[in-house]
């Protein structure tokens, strides 16, 4: 088949996916779907965000490649969740392929051997692959166990700020009080409570990132210093992976850079040398489609 079919890119994500439609090398559609896991697929919570992925797409694809946390390329599970990829959207398997969402986004950025991919996303991680192709990489445990610097970790920060605050026996305020109590109903331990325990998950701790942005671009000092603590804790991940590689550069990306104006300067404050690169992982997928056209 020819690339004048229409080739589909998911960068699937704890927080949300986003995907690409190519025809022809061009983008031709995209936009932003509920999130895609390898853990959520094959629930009813997947099953669901699946199903409005497909819905929300204007064409039906004639191939697919997405990027997917929770999977190693090739594994058993890679193998399922191709199949349930495969069915959702009217494909044979062959038309479709999966590989981990750190390993699409780092040769979006990078080629194999090039520098260390410093991700932030819901989570976090540093990532390098070697002209061999072996992994060495810190961090991008989940946010039980890590994921420091994240926009889980962040949102999380808040809370332990706002908590320490009702644990003093004092009102939150301030501007990112405010902004925090605009996502979760209030300010009182009921109703953080339900906020954060509702949705179990990271997802609901980074929706609160975007809130720690806005008041630290509007002045406040607790919301600063909480992006300061986020870009020093993805510093360190980025230098665990060098005291392994040597002083390969830096290249930083993901949506948690984008919070705050202030974000990407803080991280070059603490990690000199960083560049933040911006680039459409969504899109890079499809391309990857279109590799599986022309094999078609």
């Amino acid at each position: 088949m020819s690339r004048s079919g229409l080739s589909l890119g998911l960068d699937a994500g704890g927080s949300a996916t986003k995907w690409a439609l190519l025809r022809g090398g061009q983008v031709v559609a995209d936009g932003v779907a509920p999130p895609l896991t390898a853990a959520l697929l094959g629930t009813p919570a997947g099953e669901h965000n699946l199903a409005a992925l497909v819905a929300a797409l204007p064409g039906r694809p004639d191939a697919l490649h997405a990027g997917m946390p929770g999977l190693s390329a090739g594994s058993g599970r890679a193998l399922q969740v191709r199949a349930v990829l495969a069915s959702a959207v009217g494909l044979g398997e062959p038309a479709v392929g999966v590989e981990s969402d750190l390993d699409l986004a780092y040769r979006t950025h990078l080629g194999a051997g090039e520098g260390i991919l410093l991700y932030a996303g819901t989570g976090s991680v540093a990532y390098h692959v070697t002209p061999a192709g072996a992994v060495v990489r810190a961090g991008g445990y989940g946010f039980k166990l890590g994921d420091d610097g994240g926009g889980s970790d962040i949102g999380r920060s808040a809370l332990r700020q706002i908590t320490a605050t009702l644990d003093r026996g004092e009102t939150p305020v301030g501007l990112l009080a405010t902004e925090v109590g605009a996502l979760t109903g209030g300010l009182d331990w009921d109703s953080l409570r339900a906020y954060t325990y509702a949705d179990a998950g990271a997802a609901a701790l980074a929706r609160l990132a975007p809130a720690v942005g806005r008041a630290a671009d509007a002045g406040d000092p607790e919301a600063h210093a909480l992006l300061q603590g986020a870009a020093r804790s993805l510093a360190e991940l980025a230098r665990r992976v060098q005291a392994r590689t040597g002083p390969l550069p830096v290249t930083a990306t993901g949506g948690a850079f984008r919070i705050s104006s202030q974000f990407p300067a803080l991280l070059g404050r603490e990690l000199p040398g960083a560049t933040v690169q911006y680039r459409d992982h969504a899109a890079a997928a499809a391309r990857s489609a279109e590799r599986l056209l022309d094999q078609g």
